[in-house]
């Protein structure tokens, strides 16, 4: 039977376990960073776009005031007696 004398120390061991762990955790740290920056990306795009709702919504409202104001929403033809009684009557 082989027997082989391996020395290990055991601050190297321990060093090496360290270095390991936080390259272990570099890759995860990266793509949660790039996930989050996704997201603050989709919340700025999501706030804009409740923005412009709320600003159509906002135009909305003014123009349905402004119909209400109008008491009668018909233009009539006729806009005075003064031009009623300027029009040529065909017969000159």
């Amino acid at each position: 039977m082989p027997y082989f004398d391996l020395t290990l120390n055991i601050y190297i061991l321990g060093l090496l376990m360290i270095v390991s762990f936080f390259l272990g955790t570099l890759p995860r740290k990266r793509d949660l960073g790039k996930k989050q920056r996704k997201i603050i990306e989709l919340e700025r795009e999501l706030v804009s776009a409740y923005a412009e709702v709320l600003d159509s919504q906002r135009e909305y409202i003014q123009l349905e005031a402004k119909m209400k104001d109008i008491t009668n929403p018909v233009i009539p033809m006729k806009s005075s007696k003064l031009e009623e009684n300027n029009r040529p009557t065909g017969t000159d």
